[in-house]
């Protein structure tokens, strides 16, 4: 439909609509561009501390947005048919999260909170990705969303019955099953590989390969994973093999086998949680690797408690003292509760085995040694920082539904799955003072999105402040951040976002989420150019 000023311009000419709509703009109808051809933006965001990580601007701006994309950013005044004032407010590139399990409407909502503007279920992925995406396209999602080709459903569909459904319904249920982490047949391997192809064909973003849960599985498969991941040019999401510093095996056996495929076969690895135990040993070796022209990526957590299902095989009362530091029960909270022995874990593994528990890791906050082994891990060129948020369910475990707003009381999940950047902007930048905002951008917008941008070339749009960047954006005052929940109370979403937008649009809104918002687009690989 033509605007009603189209229409005019045709009709008495260019001279007399000049006249016509600058005698409004001075009656003060409306605001008029300058005849030079300025812009009016659908957006703009007016005197914000603009925070670029990837040109390093870190300046007042003002930023034009025009169709969901940052149309201009400059230091004079624009023109927009809204407006934000963001004056004495950070206004900086929304954080991508490349390994986020929840990938519902409901996860990408309290992410938001957390200032995230893209969510990637990138460490177990999904099977078929077609489905995936089609059920997030169909039910619209308040963040961009995507998925890699999931090994591990593979496997549990191959081996252990389970039919895939795109959703984490049915990795659940394989969890049940430990026959998913047998050795294969060659015929069952062929099969397993023909799935994880066909969610790459689909768009898949990579390979998710979560050999940490199933460490048995010969090397050969894993390196035949690698192969197809440098012939499909993708890259391999890992949850390491081993966790711990036991020698031999462990971080420097796990991190060895990564080494070697990615030098090897030249593929593309991508480490998820950078295990602390060992994080001295490990950092270098992945270093000379790169040196030597290994393509490795490395992601840590902020959250130095951890969480996983109840039933993970390194959860066994046997396997607790190699895992990681070194485990007891105690170490282990059951919805906020310690585990008091060998034998209270043998129960509830056995009547519970999907229960999501937390894992008391470190205490980066009371105890000074832990807190700069973890800043060791932030402190390596390229690092990227990760949620590994958890889906949301009930103490009956069962998942919350992704529509559910506000959040239920009954729900259930580590906090980590909606404060996680902020938690790193309260602590490492506010109050530690261990890293700059441009730091926490870097980390958590652009190293992310750097890593994948070969890939997907939709990434080079993203975790960036510049003229042709998706306006994924979040608009905040630092000393207003306020993380709230906790491991007891995992409910309270964080508070200080003023804005986040997702595509120019506000999901979050003067610190008050939109439910009507859902912006999220589909991230995907470009499959066959």
């Amino acid at each position: 439909m033509r605007s009603d000023r189209e229409y005019v311009s045709r009709r008495i000419g260019f001279p007399l609509v000049v006249r016509f709509w600058a005698g409004l703009a001075l009656a003060g109808v409306l605001a008029m561009p300058s005849l030079a051809g300025e812009s009016i933006h659908d957006l703009v965001i007016k005197g914000g501390h603009v925070v670029d990580p990837a040109s390093g601007l870190d300046a007042i701006r003002n930023i034009g947005i025009t169709s969901g994309r940052i149309a201009a950013i400059s230091s004079e005044p624009l023109a927009g048919r809204e407006s934000i004032d963001a004056s004495g407010s950070t206004v900086g590139p929304g954080f991508i999260d490349l390994h986020a399990h929840g990938g519902t409407l409901l996860s990408g909502r309290l992410q938001a909170y957390d200032g995230v503007t893209t969510a990637i279920e990138g460490e177990v992925g999904q099977l078929p990705v077609a489905k995936a995406y089609a059920l997030a396209e169909e039910e619209g999602r308040a963040t961009n969303f995507g998925w890699t080709a999931s090994w591990g459903l593979a496997r549990m569909q191959v081996l252990a019955g389970v039919e895939a459904d795109g959703t984490m319904n049915s990795f659940k249920q394989g969890t049940r099953d430990a026959r998913w982490t047998r050795r294969a047949t060659p015929a069952e391997e062929s099969a397993i590989f023909k799935l994880v192809q066909e969610s790459l064909d689909q768009g898949a973003l990579g390979i998710g390969l979560i050999s940490g849960y199933a460490p048995e599985v010969p090397h050969s498969e894993i390196q035949a994973l690698s192969h197809m991941a440098a012939r499909e040019g993708v890259p391999i999401m890992v949850h390491p093999r081993f966790w711990g510093g036991a020698d031999p095996g462990g971080d420097v056996a796990a991190t060895q086998e990564i080494i070697a495929n990615a030098i090897t076969t030249g593929a593309h690895w991508y480490i998820c949680h950078l295990s602390l135990a060992s994080v001295s040993q490990t950092q270098p070796m992945i270093a000379a690797a790169r040196k030597k022209g290994a393509h490795i990526d490395v992601e840590v957590l902020v959250s130095e408690t951890g969480s996983t299902f109840l039933g993970a095989e390194f959860l066994a009362p046997e396997e607790l003292p190699h895992f990681s530091r070194g485990f007891v029960p105690s170490d282990i909270l059951y919805y906020g509760k310690p585990i008091k022995n060998d034998e209270e874990l043998l129960r509830l593994r056995a009547d519970d085995p999907t229960a999501m528990i937390f894992l008391l890791h470190r205490d980066s906050e009371k105890n000074l040694e832990h807190r700069s082994i973890q800043r060791q891990s932030f402190d390596f060129a390229g690092v990227i920082l990760g949620s590994d948020g958890m889906p949301w369910q009930d103490r009956e475990g069962n998942y919350i539904p992704g529509d559910a707003w506000p959040l239920p009381s009954s729900a259930w999940a580590h906090p980590r799955g909606q404060a996680t950047y902020t938690r790193f902007l309260q602590l490492w930048v506010r109050e530690w003072k261990e890293f700059s905002l441009m730091d926490a951008f870097r980390m958590g917008s652009y190293n992310p999105a750097r890593a994948l941008e070969d890939e997907v070339p939709g990434m080079k749009r993203k975790g960036r402040v510049a003229v042709g960047a998706d306006a994924d954006l979040v608009i905040f005052d630092l000393a207003e951040i306020n993380v709230r929940a906790t491991l007891e109370d995992p409910l309270p979403h964080t508070e200080g976002m003023k804005y986040v937008l997702v595509h120019g649009v506000p999901v979050i809104r003067e610190g008050i989420l939109d439910p009507s918002a859902r912006p999220g687009k589909a991230v995907r690989r470009s499959v066959g150019n």
